[in-house]
């Protein structure tokens, strides 16, 4: 049985977990240098569906502040290390941008709905990183996480605790400047794709012993 805890054997420096925590690193630098960099990477909607399509990625790779890109960070280490080791390398890297387009579509959605605007720019890896969260409470339902750095909570707990909350805060405005339903967004598309990978490994892991049946009686 894979320990959740383990790192051992694990070569830090040729993770993904380490190439994309070195990009937003990289990325939150070149920010700090020149301001324009921002306003052609981060996610504007009306310039999105303009034509700036590569937003709906790269907005993920940018922060708003110090404090933003170290506790985002944070949780990818914490999380992305795990998860990779489970998943693999490309599917790893599936998770984690998927959710974050997830996290952008979703966030774009609501926001339209209920009358926003769609000039505010979205960045951030947190839509992705709560896709990361989720795939692990997906593969680790059991494992105690601590929330808010003391409440222990099984991952699955944890996992509804936040889709609630950040949908309560989200409805209630409780956040000014945060993308509470892009977190949302990110959440369940993390949980989508696990879902659709473990429906697949089930229908042919079905396939395959209908073979061995098949075989065994002709």
């Amino acid at each position: 049985m894979f320990d959740p805890y383990s790192r051992d054997q694990y070569d830090f420096t040729k993770s993904y977990t380490f190439y994309i925590l070195l990009a937003n690193v990289i990325v939150f630098v070149i920010q700090m240098l020149y301001d324009p960099f921002t306003e052609l990477f981060a996610l504007i909607p009306d310039k999105a569906f303009a034509g700036y399509v590569w937003q709906f990625v790269t907005y993920m790779f940018l922060h708003g502040g110090f404090m933003h890109i170290f506790f985002n960070m944070l949780v990818l280490m914490i999380f992305g290390f795990t998860v990779e080791k489970v998943l693999g390398r490309q599917r790893f890297l599936t998770v984690y941008i998927l959710s974050g387009i997830g996290s952008a579509v979703f966030y774009i959605v609501i926001m339209f709905m209920m009358g926003g605007s769609g000039s505010v720019p979205l960045l951030g890896a947190s839509g992705a990183i709560f896709g990361l969260l989720a795939s692990y409470a997906f593969l680790f339902p059991k494992s105690w996480v601590f929330i808010w750095g003391f409440i222990p909570l099984p991952a699955s707990v944890l996992i509804v605790f936040l889709l609630i909350e950040e949908t309560f805060f989200g409805f209630l405005g409780l956040q000014p400047g945060i993308a509470n339903f892009g977190h949302v967004g990110g959440i369940i598309t993390g949980l989508l794709i696990m879902f659709v990978w473990r429906f697949d490994k089930i229908r042919r892991e079905k396939r395959a012993g209908m073979r061995d049946y098949q075989f065994i009686w002709e």
